[in-house]
């Protein structure tokens, strides 16, 4: 069965794990849903102080902190969208470790709802943050290619945590590594710069990390109510559709021997 094939084939159950995932996440807390918009904004409010506030980050000199805030939000949301997803999908098969057992169950499934899941919350942000950007006339016809990159970012990570996720039930560190790697891809990520802002040195690194094209991509869209830029958006589609193909092949190719390492 092909990957694709095997996604809208059990688009129905999908979406059910992703509603129970999402409800999870908050069961038994006090704020409840509320930590999805808090969460995000407490990340900006720090992103502002050390950036803004400190180093004094600005794309150029007559930017308001409004302005920066604004290009921050923009680059933050899909970060959060793709962090959680990788860290939360890279643990979900091995948390349903009763299930690895079971030859009936699509255990690919796991990983798919964990960044569904995670893209809820991006939804939600992204609307507020159109919200904002509406009351200050700077909504534009390029939002219409908002949906072709969640669409890339979904199957980029759900590749990516397929393969992490197999590793992650042979190795069990691989989710604390997971966790100490997003830390560092975070701060190469144009979330608080834009690569044009990016030092020297730290050009060419910013350059090779395809998560700066999505980034770009969606400030282009939100921020500047430009396309996103062509070049950037073949090579980050490209690779995103070689690592589903790639994540699930290894995924289906493992999935056999799974049960003997749990």
């Amino acid at each position: 069965m092909s990957c694709f094939h095997m996604l809208f084939r059990h688009r129905r159950l999908i979406w059910n794990l992703t509603l129970l995932d999402f409800r999870l996440r908050y069961a038994g807390s006090r704020l409840g849903l509320v930590w999805m918009l808090l969460a995000p904004l407490l990340m900006l409010g720090a992103y502002l102080l050390l950036f803004g506030g400190i180093l004094q980050v600005r794309p150029d000199q007559s930017s308001t902190g409004v302005e920066y805030g604004l290009l921050i939000a923009c680059g933050l949301l899909p970060w959060i969208g793709f962090s959680e997803g990788v860290t939360r999908g890279t643990a979900s098969v091995l948390a349903q470790r009763n299930l690895i057992k079971s030859h009936v169950f699509p255990m690919e499934l796991f990983p798919v709802s964990a960044v569904c899941a995670g893209l809820i919350g991006q939804l939600c942000g992204t609307l507020l943050l159109l919200v904002l950007l509406g009351l200050r006339g700077m909504l534009g016809p390029n939002l219409a290619v908002l949906p072709f990159l969640l669409i890339l970012q979904a199957l980029f990570t759900v590749g990516l945590v397929w393969f992490l996720s197999c590793v992650n039930i042979i190795y069990r560190d691989t989710s604390q590594v997971v966790v100490l790697m997003m830390v560092l891809l975070m701060f190469i990520s144009p979330i608080a710069y834009t690569q044009e802002m990016a030092p020297a040195g730290l050009k060419l690194v910013v350059e090779l990390n395809p998560i700066s094209y999505l980034i770009e991509g969606y400030r282009n869209a939100l921020l500047y109510n430009q396309f996103p830029n062509v070049r950037g958006l073949v090579i980050f589609g490209g690779l995103a559709l070689l690592v589903l193909l790639a994540g699930y092949r290894y995924f289906m190719h493992l999935r056999r021997v799974l049960p003997d390492y749990v």
